[in-house]
């Protein structure tokens, strides 16, 4: 890995952290912001999927039909060992920035009374209140679920191990927009901290490399 790479992924884990601190709420978003935003269902968590490949860069599983990056065996496995040696050190901050994030919109019930465009819902904005309650609760089953996905994906299937991964990152820290890092003229969703180029649909690259497969 170059001095560039290790720069630039730095300065992503650090905007990251920021970004989830100071997490925005749903409710806020535009049509136009919630172009990146993707939902989870039951299918994201299953262990074992079917893969297809198709035009030598993408690929989808079977389960839940989104799309991922068709990277190689080889280094797939090698970015869930690195995901293995950086989770331990780096997932506890933002975890631990999240649920200070969810934590004090809780406790002050901003989800019920805070201003928005859009159309006020009180069943939406109940529901976004329960589902941070939920995720507080789930913190530490998801950090121990991001360390079994990277070894997962390490040792025995890469590509179920990268979706598992990305799953447990958007479950903790999708809610609401960047803060920081705004480059694509829009607020684009913060819902990974470490792999970003294992979300469906990849958007970036931790290093910052060109977006295709098989890169860092």
């Amino acid at each position: 890995m170059t001095v560039g790479f290790i720069c630039h992924a730095s300065g992503n884990i650090i905007k990251g952290f920021g970004n989830i601190l100071l997490n925005g709420f749903d409710t806020d978003l535009s049509r136009e912001d919630k172009v990146e935003q993707v939902g989870i269902t039951f299918a994201d968590f299953k262990p074992i999927n079917r893969w297809h490949s198709y035009d030598n860069f993408y690929c989808n599983d079977g389960i839940s039909n989104r799309i991922y990056f068709d990277d190689s065996t080889t280094i797939l496995r090698l970015k869930c060992a690195a995901l293995i040696a950086a989770t331990p050190f780096i997932q506890p901050i933002g975890l631990a920035l999240n649920l200070i994030n969810r934590i004090a919109k809780i406790v002050a019930f901003a989800h019920l009374w805070k201003p928005s465009n859009q159309q006020y819902n009180f069943i939406a904005r109940f529901s976004e209140w329960a589902k941070d309650i939920a995720i507080v609760v789930l913190t530490p089953f998801i950090l121990i679920g991001l360390l079994f996905s990277a070894l997962y994906g390490t040792t025995l299937s890469p590509q179920d191990g990268r979706k598992l991964y990305a799953t447990l990152e958007r479950l903790a820290y999708s809610g609401g927009y960047q803060f920081f890092g705004n480059d694509f003229g829009y607020r684009p969703m913060q819902n990974n901290l470490l792999a970003p180029c294992f979300q469906p649909s990849p958007q970036s690259h931790l290093g910052g490399s060109e977006l295709k497969p098989n890169v860092w």
